[in-house]
């Protein structure tokens, strides 16, 4: 506390307490000395507080300069200034704080020189044991305590430097943790599911060689699977790869392989769509043909929430279900904004020059036959439902969005609907 009291109050070059002697000086000399004020007085005064300004820089030679005036003012002023050897402790307390313990010993031996050639040679025995002592207190003093505040804050950086290491080794611990983990889940993917779906792939292409007399739509069924499961593996070996190497994970071009890249992304929602029309969904597909202004992260969420809602559609309502699928980019109605943000510059209107966006993804479907309490709601229910719409309702929140599944308000059909903002664009000027 003191140590960061005297830090402030003096600074490394110039603090406010600084400035004190310029004030404490004359002051001093006009209404407490107790002998004439003379010329010589005065400019010793002055010297000695404007060399003080400088001992945050140079605190040795602040020093030895005060030191050096003592002995002057001792040959030409009628006493030596209380000023003088007051700054003169001061710069020998800021030296031992500021310099290592050698360089403060050069201080010392400099303000003791000074003392003892100020020192009156028809002094007594008991008179030169009195300013020896005096010497010991006006030297001593300071430089003990300036090495005690040194000696703590040399203590204090320390147990930071010894914090911030513990710090980093636990983050070193976390992040081998987590690339554990990420080891782990790689080969189980690798060993497990890519064996699993490489095997579905491999039997798909073989039905289609060996049977003989298939017909066109079962021929088109086997073609899909064989199709979807090699997709499939080059979606594993691709997240495979990722999990093994952690610096993927920060590498953006690398990284990249697991999303989509933003002029890729309506094309790769078409797939999506048509896939499905394979699977034997009647989609009606509006995609927004501005979707690919989207970065790669929100766009791969545009697209798992397209997927999750098609692949409900498959399994609850079953093939031949009417779906509309809508992905567009919503622009809300201009609002009059009272500063401008951090978007854009600003146009002089008090208005930013960009624009707000949200992205609606909504797989909507007129629904089965059956009653559509069967479907399944969000959360997931308890009784053996899956961690899709979870997952997506957490990937969504990321951006600050929402989604939410339930039945159609006016019919027997099921709506996923997923919102969350887009990133804000520079405004178009005319």
């Amino acid at each position: 506390m003191l140590l960061t009291w005297v830090g402030r109050a003096v600074g490394e070059r110039f603090g406010p307490a600084r400035f004190v002697p310029l004030l404490i000086g004359p002051g001093y000399l006009l209404f407490m000395q107790r002998t004439p004020v003379t010329p010589a007085d005065w400019a010793v005064t002055l010297a000695a507080a404007g060399l003080f300004l400088a001992g945050g820089r140079w605190p040795l030679a602040v020093t030895v300069a005060e030191s050096a005036l003592i002995v002057a003012a001792h040959g030409t002023a009628a006493s030596t200034p209380v000023v003088a050897k007051v700054l003169a402790s001061v710069a020998l307390f800021e030296l031992a704080v500021r310099r290592p313990y050698r360089t403060a010993l050069i201080g010392m031996l400099a303000v003791t020189v000074a003392y003892v050639v100020v020192l009156d040679q028809h002094e007594t025995v008991g008179g030169v044991l009195a300013v020896g002592y005096r010497v010991l207190c006006v030297v001593g003093a300071p430089l003990l305590l300036g090495a005690y505040l040194r000696a703590s804050r040399d203590a204090l950086a320390q147990a930071r430097a010894r914090a911030r290491e513990a710090e980093e080794r636990r983050e070193l611990a976390a992040e081998g943790a987590r690339l554990a983990e990420r080891t782990e889940l790689a080969r189980e993917l690798h060993d497990l599911v890519a064996h699993h779906v490489a095997s579905m792939a491999l039997r798909a292409g073989v039905a289609r060689e060996v049977l003989p007399g298939l017909t066109p739509p079962v021929r088109e069924v086997l073609d899909d699977i064989h199709s979807a499961a090699t997709a499939t593996l080059a979606d594993l070996r691709r997240m495979v790869a990722v999990l093994r190497d952690p610096a993927a994970l920060q590498d953006a071009g690398r990284a990249g392989s697991l999303l989509v890249a933003p002029a890729e992304l309506p094309a790769a929602v078409t797939a999506v769509v048509e896939r499905s029309a394979q699977a034997g969904l009647r989609v009606e597909p509006r995609i927004d043909p501005g979707l690919d202004t989207l970065d790669a992260v929100r766009g791969l969420a545009v697209l798992r929430v397209v997927q999750e809602g098609l692949t409900n559609v498959a399994k609850h309502a079953g093939a031949g279900t009417r779906t509309l699928v809508a992905v567009t980019l919503a622009h809300p109605a201009p609002a009059p904004v009272s500063a401008p943000t951090a978007c854009g510059a600003d146009t002089g209107t008090g208005r930013p020059d960009c624009t707000d966006r949200t992205v609606r993804v909504e797989v909507t479907d007129e629904g089965p036959a059956g009653p559509p309490a069967a479907r399944l709601a969000l959360p997931a229910a308890s009784t053996g439902g899956g961690y899709g719409l979870v997952g997506l309702r957490e990937r969504v929140a990321l951006f600050g969005g929402t989604l939410s599944a339930g039945p159609v308000p006016r019919g027997p059909g099921w709506r996923l609907r997923a919102e969350f903002p887009a990133p804000r664009v520079p405004r178009e000027t005319p």
